[in-house]
């Protein structure tokens, strides 16, 4: 069994697809649970098997191209809360889970990075979907990380970008988030992600500014500087939405909730607003009932982090 959590994009989105970095995290309580047991040839579960599909078939792929290995029985059920289309990388979850706990019951051990690239493999290649490094490397990790495209390594023969973990130590401080959504706005991450690779040329020098926020912003988070971190965040949507911005609707969430005193940012591709929380609860107050009068679910979660 492999439990994936929920991803916020804080800084960089979406220039991991540009060859730039990302600073993101995993949202507690929210996740997608995949099962992997014994089974004679491939069974399904109930639900969405498209993904689900694509990502054992990348599994299998892998495990032949490198071992040789046959393809072997399997039995895979999920289940999940994380809400569809919002910009969580409620898809990616799926297929992490699925390469992870396959790999499990077959007693194949898997770099968490390799398991990024097989999962981003399932949704680019074999699906056709748009789609960049971030989600599915923070959701292998499952805890905050700085993912830079800018160095790539290869790891069991896949090209995978540079991950900095950040890890809080005993001196640790807590930065808190809020995360809101609405799901009567959703809508696939294609839309957004499709329509820009149209404009790749003129997008790779604000992608790199991007990059360097998140860099800016990874220092920042490790060093327990959650002003900061506010700053970075401000500053990458400011300019993501000069560059690249969402659609109206998306853009008018993360505004609103940017009225209300606090830096926010979309954690994706949109439908969904992520802010960082300062010390002055008024502003949380003005931002959550903003949300809930919107028709908005909202959720306050602490993110540990210190010196590494």
């Amino acid at each position: 069994m492999r439990h994936v959590p929920a991803r916020v994009g804080l800084v960089g989105n979406p220039s991991d697809g540009y060859g730039g970095a990302v600073l993101g995290t995993v949202v507690p309580g929210l996740g997608a649970t995949v099962t992997a047991e014994p089974a004679e040839g491939v069974q399904f579960g109930d639900g969405e098997r498209r993904i689900i599909s694509a990502a054992l078939q990348t599994l299998v792929d892998h495990v032949a191209r490198t071992t040789g290995g046959r393809e072997r029985g399997v039995r895979l059920t999920w289940t999940t809360n994380i809400p569809r289309s919002v910009g969580l990388a409620g898809s990616s979850a799926l297929a992490v889970g699925v390469i992870d706990a396959t790999a499990a019951l077959w007693n194949i051990p898997l770099d968490p990075r390799v398991v990024a690239a097989l999962a981003l493999s399932a949704e680019r290649d074999v699906l056709g979907i748009a789609a960049g490094w971030q989600d599915r490397i923070i959701q292998s990790f499952g805890c905050s990380l700085l993912v830079d495209a800018a160095v790539m390594e290869v790891v069991d023969d896949w090209s995978v970008p540079t991950v900095t973990t950040l890890t809080p130590t005993t001196d640790e401080r807590s930065m808190s988030l809020l995360l809101g959504w609405n799901e009567a706005t959703a809508t696939t991450s294609e839309e957004y992600h499709g329509a820009l690779r149209t404009s790749s040329t003129s997008l790779a020098a604000p992608m790199q500014v991007l990059a360097g926020l998140a860099r800016d912003a990874a220092r920042a988070f490790s060093a327990g500087d959650v002003d900061g971190v506010a700053r970075a965040v401000d500053d990458g949507w400011t300019l993501r939405q000069s560059c690249a911005p969402l659609r109206a609707d998306h853009a008018d969430l993360v505004e609103m909730v940017r009225a209300s005193g606090l830096a926010a940012t979309t954690p994706g591709s949109g439908g969904a607003a992520v802010a960082v929380c300062t010390d002055d609860e008024s502003a949380i107050t003005r931002a959550t009932g903003s949300l809930a009068d919107a028709g908005c679910a909202w959720k306050r979660f602490d993110v540990p982090f210190g010196h590494p």
